[in-house]
């Protein structure tokens, strides 16, 4: 039997068990686009001869709409004014029709309402007509908005040719999404790739491994970046530490961490500050690593450490101390900056803690809790015995969640917008960001940063207005850390912070196991130390448990250690035996140094002369060369560090009471025999003459001439 098919533009059939539309009709050629989003062009002649033909006119339920799934009022409101105008128009004869009222209420009638031929009295039916014949519509259709109406509301009396929602991937395969989603996920660690290149490639074997080679194909490679960018939130092109930090974002709605007084929670980090230190002795730059302390509850900046790239566990505790001292102020701070001018009753703080008269304005808290990362001097024996002491209690934050700190992890970034750009050596957190001749542009010694550094915080970051600061029943208005200080004060009052006069040995590590007090000294890390006070130990067991000794030492500047008489409860210094006078301070990296070269030199720690050779390689690595300006840079960045360390080490032992150095070991004297020619003496001075004289006064010699000789 003849059968006949009429095929126009935007209709949908059923081919080859898929359904497709209708795209374009050029001549006998035909453009259809399936479901899935394939394209193909078919003769005429031959789509109507398949068996799998079929003619169909209800569009797929997908297309039938586009905002299925979608809140209605939501898509409304994002619709065109025009649109949205049309449908509300719609709406009032759609209230006309079945109240008699273009409002919907005879109380809000307007002028003429109601009209005869929508008058409440009549019946229903008879206005659906009227409207039907006043909008050149059919009563059926009528009937049909009227039910959608009551069903969904505005939404359903929208025209959806001019509210179609467009679906960018809706062409593009589920497979090839999937795939990438998953290829992304993969290398969410790994470092930056082309969009263009590897990773298109390695998509595509991705698809061929699961699906087969060839059979899902990936779309063309402009279409693939746009699928690419609408899919993923971040680039596999992008930088590595930006995908890195999402991918480690938790998958989970992201908590809180509230503090309601001072002191409640304390978030320790460290960072390298994005400017070089220039070091004028050695003419040379090296990186700084910054510490600081942030107390939660008023966002204030309670310590900070600017140190040599190489952050140790005795600055971390010795953190810990400077959150629970006063600041000093400088002497050519303003006195604006002075710790009475934040506000507090002031005498009764001074009463509790005397300190607080030559202290700055910057809030001194006792922390409750400390919240910091799993870096390895956060995790030392130092900052446990610190918070032990202080009865600090200990939360540590999940291994790569820097959102588990969020809070100094944004002080970080307000500290580079606010002061390390500012600095002179300025080097951007990143080499993209660096300029070409930072070195040559840093101009400031670390001692200078650091002042720099702390007016900063004084002056500046304690009395800004923070956006994360709010006053208690005025969420709009904004305060700043010292304010939020000082309103915690009037509601948790004030904590007195300890003060312990031997503080700075207290926090210092301790010898593994202890140590046995031998007749030569003690031994320490290879290096023998002594003092007349351990005369009296030697070979004596402890009290303690082991019988050994606790020695303790600080990292930063191995030339002395520290013991403790418990008969006297006194710290006492003791000195390396074979320090030199000329030998400078140097710390435990340098040491490490120092037992490479003795190793390569075939040294045993065994051996009785480790100790001088250690000394010897210790003077190589301190003195290679006459003049430091031809020491190589590896050389110039290890004394810098090791300099800054002693004096850091030096100003942290005098916040605490001084221990008793230990005498200075005499320097040994090379045997060289008395000289075989006089020393020479200075002349002294003749009497009656004076240090001034003519020059042109002096006669000059006279000349031997020896023709005048012969002739005589």
């Amino acid at each position: 039997m003849d059968q006949r098919h009429r095929i126009a533009v935007t209709d949908w059939i059923e081919f080859e068990e898929e359904q497709h539309q209708v795209t374009g009709i050029t001549g006998a050629l035909v453009r259809l686009r399936s479901a899935s989003g394939h394209h193909q062009t078919i003769m005429l002649s031959t789509l109507l001869t398949d068996p799998s033909f079929r003619a169909r006119t209800v569009p797929p339920p997908d297309d039938a709409d586009t905002a299925a799934g979608l809140d209605p009022g939501g898509v409304l409101a994002l619709l065109p004014k025009e649109v949205r105008e049309d449908a509300q128009k719609l709406e009032a004869h759609m209230k006309e029709t079945t109240t008699g009222y273009r409002s919907g209420d005879r109380l809000e009638a307007q002028t003429g309402e109601p009209r005869t031929e929508y008058h409440p009295d009549l019946p229903l039916t008879a206005r659906v007509d009227a409207k039907a014949a006043e909008l050149g519509l059919t009563a059926r259709r009528i009937w049909q908005l009227l039910d959608e109406w009551e069903e969904n509301g505005l939404w359903a009396l929208v025209d959806r040719r001019k509210a179609r929602l467009k679906n960018p991937l809706r062409n593009i395969d589920e497979r090839v999404i999937t795939a990438i989603r998953e290829q992304a996920a993969a290398e969410r660690l790994d470092s930056s790739s082309s969009v263009s290149t590897r990773f298109r490639r390695r998509t595509q074997n991705r698809l061929d491994e699961d699906y087969g080679p060839g059979t899902v194909p990936l779309p063309k490679e402009d279409t693939f970046r746009r699928v690419v960018k609408l899919l993923l939130t971040r680039s596999p092109s992008d930088p590595a530490y930006q995908r890195i930090s999402d991918a480690n974002q938790p998958d989970r709605t992201f908590g809180h961490v509230i503090a309601h007084r001072p002191g409640q929670v304390v978030m320790l980090d460290t960072t390298p500050l994005d400017g070089l230190a220039w070091d004028p002795a050695m003419n040379n730059t090296y990186n700084v690593e910054l510490t600081v302390a942030l107390d939660v509850a008023t966002r204030s900046i309670l310590a900070w450490r600017l140190t040599p790239l190489g952050t140790k566990a005795i600055d971390i505790g010795l953190l810990l101390a400077d959150v629970m001292t006063p600041e000093p102020m400088r002497p050519d701070w303003a006195d604006a900056l002075r710790y009475q001018m934040l506000r507090v009753p002031f005498e009764r703080h001074l009463s509790v803690d005397e300190r607080l008269a030559e202290a700055a304005a910057r809030p001194v808290i006792y922390p409750e809790t400390l919240l910091y990362d799993h870096g390895k001097p956060y995790k030392s024996d130092v900052v446990h015995r610190a918070c032990r002491k202080w009865k600090i209690d200990i939360q540590d934050a999940r291994k790569l969640k820097p959102t588990d700190k969020p809070h100094v992890e944004r002080l970080f970034g307000t500290i580079r917008e606010q002061f390390s750009m500012h600095l002179a050596g300025y080097k951007g957190f990143n080499v993209a960001h660096r300029g070409k001749t930072v070195e040559q542009q840093a101009r400031w010694a670390l001692d200078e940063i650091v002042e720099f550094f702390a007016e900063y915080v004084v002056a500046v970051y304690q009395n800004q207005h923070h956006t994360g600061l709010h006053l208690h029943g005025f969420p709009n208005l904004n305060v700043s850390p010292n304010e939020a200080y000082v309103m915690a004060l009037g509601s948790a009052g004030f904590v007195d912070c300890p003060r312990d006069p031997n503080l700075y040995y207290e926090l210092l590590p301790i010898a593994d196991n202890g140590r046995a007090i031998n007749p030569y000294g003690v031994e320490l890390n290879h290096l023998v130390y002594d003092a007349p006070v351990l005369y009296q130990f030697r070979r004596a067991k402890s009290p303690y448990d082991n019988g050994l000794w606790p020695i303790r030492y600080d990292p930063r500047n191995l030339l002395h250690a520290y013991f403790h008489n418990p008969r006297n409860n006194k710290w006492y210094t003791l000195s390396w035996t074979k320090a030199l006078s000329d030998l400078q301070p140097f710390t435990d990296i340098t040491l490490r140094e120092a037992k490479r070269l003795v190793e390569l030199r075939s040294g045993d720690p065994k051996d009785k002369d480790y100790q001088e050779k250690i000394a010897e390689a210790l003077w190589d690595l301190q003195n290679r060369t006459d003049a430091p300006e031809t020491w190589s840079k590896t050389d110039r960045k290890r004394h810098t560090r090791d300099r800054h360390r002693a004096e850091a080490q030096a100003l942290d032992e005098a916040r605490s009471t001084p221990a008793i150095p230990a005498p200075a070991l005499p320097r040994p004297r090379p045997d060289t025999s008395p000289p075989t020619v006089l020393g020479l003496h200075a002349v002294p001075d003749l009497p009656g003459e004076d240090d001034d004289f003519d020059p042109h006064t002096v006669q000059s010699a006279e000349v031997w001439n020896p023709h005048a000789s012969q002739e005589g």
